[in-house]
């Protein structure tokens, strides 16, 4: 007995001992199947995946000192060449710097693939939220 397609039609209109499937059916059904495979897994791919967010916050918790906050910073980027490496500074007192480069420091890792970013810096302490973001 050959194995018939035409039981995968899954959208009879009357009862199944007075229908007949057919292969237009059969074909519409395992489409709809596959898109909605389709759709699952890639939503499932959507939630699963990691999300990275490159920006550091700083807060002091020492109020009453006033006046700047020290920042050192030593990060290693395994999978990240150093010419694609920088350093913005943003506060919200107005201060913007692009490209910051006075007491940092580039080193290539593993054959010139990876980075290990190395700077030192002062943000304002007034500002009640400093953001500082490698690029």
């Amino acid at each position: 007995m050959p194995f018939d397609f035409r039981r995968f039609d899954i959208y009879r209109k009357v009862p199944k001992d007075l229908t007949q499937p057919t292969y237009t059916g059969a074909i519409i059904s395992v489409c709809c199947c596959l898109f909605i495979l389709f759709l699952f897994l890639s939503e499932l791919t959507g939630f699963i995946t990691t999300e990275i967010v490159n920006e550091l916050y700083v807060d002091d918790p020492d109020k009453d000192s006033g006046g700047k906050i020290d920042v050192s910073l030593n990060i290693s980027l395994p999978n990240l060449h150093c010419e694609l490496v920088g350093l913005d500074i943003q506060d919200e007192m107005g201060r913007h710097e692009v490209g910051h480069i006075d007491n940092s420091m580039k080193i290539p890792l593993n054959n010139g693939v990876g980075c290990r970013f190395e700077g030192q810096f002062s943000i304002n302490k007034e500002q009640p939220d400093p953001r500082v973001r490698v690029f």
